[in-house]
């Protein structure tokens, strides 16, 4: 073996290690963009997720509390209709008053409330809200009404 054939492996075998080495890394960059890009899926993934599961949470509570706000609601007429039964007979003129006032506040509230609903534009938003007031209104004046007038068992 000669000294230049030496030369030439040694140099050929440097060389192909060095391409060897060079292909590697180039190599090893493309698997990172690739776990990259699939790292960045996954996250965008989870982000989808806990915003849905958010969203969702949010509406659950949104419905605990519009149902607590109902049983509130009929909580308290139950209660304002034993208080107004336990008043028992007075004065003629008190009774008149005092039978005048749940349909003076009906009356009121409905015009109010039938002011607002048609100083809005029939395409807001807020008009619907008041309509379901109205009607939420008008059916707790009748439920108050003649639920306090039924016959009392002796």
């Amino acid at each position: 073996m000669d000294i230049a054939s030496f030369f030439d492996s040694a140099l050929g075998g440097g060389l192909f290690g060095l391409v060897g080495n060079v292909a590697t890394k180039v190599i090893g960059i493309f698997e990172a963009r690739e776990v990259f890009a699939q790292k960045k899926e996954e996250w965008g993934h989870d982000e989808r997720v806990l915003d849905m599961q958010s969203k969702a949470a949010a509406a659950a509570n949104q419905q605990a509390l519009a149902v607590t706000a109902a049983s509130g609601s009929w909580s308290g007429l139950s209660d304002s209709l034993k208080a107004e039964g336990a008043i028992g007979a007075s004065y003629a003129w008190v009774n008149a008053a005092r039978a005048l006032v749940r349909p003076a506040l009906t009356i009121g509230l409905c015009s109010f409330l039938g002011a607002a609903f048609f100083a809005l534009s029939p395409g807001d938003a807020a008009r619907s809200e008041i309509s379901d007031s109205l009607v939420f209104a008008a059916v707790t004046a009748i439920v108050w009404w003649f639920g306090d007038r039924a016959k009392k068992s002796v």
